[in-house]
C-alpha cells in the first residue's frame, strides 16, 4: 500500500515499495516496514492452529476469559 501522510507539524510520511519490500520515509530517513504476520501466514504449523481455531469459533465452541482462568486454576490446562 502506498501512501503520503502530512503530520500537524509539517512532517511528511510516504510509503513506497523498493525491491519488493514496503517502507516508509519521515523527514528523509528511510524505514523498512516489517510485518510479522506475514511470517506466520507462511508458517504451517501456525497456519493450521489458525484454521483450527476459525473452526472452533464457526462451531460455537468458545470459552469466557473467567471460565479459561478457572480451568487453568484446576490444572485443566
Amino acid at each position: 500500500m502506498q501512501f503520503s501522510l502530512k503530520a500537524p507539524d509539517g512532517t511528511v510520511i510516504d510509503s513506497y515499495l523498493k525491491n519488493h519490500k514496503e517502507f516508509i520515509r519521515i523527514e528523509g530517513m528511510e524505514y523498512e516496514v516489517y510485518s510479522p504476520v506475514d511470517e506466520f501466514d507462511s508458517d504451517l504449523e501456525v497456519r493450521q492452529m489458525i484454521e483450527a481455531s476459525e473452526k472452533d469459533l464457526k462451531q460455537g465452541k468458545v470459552y469466557s476469559t473467567e471460565e479459561m482462568v478457572e480451568a487453568i486454576k484446576r490444572g485443566e490446562l
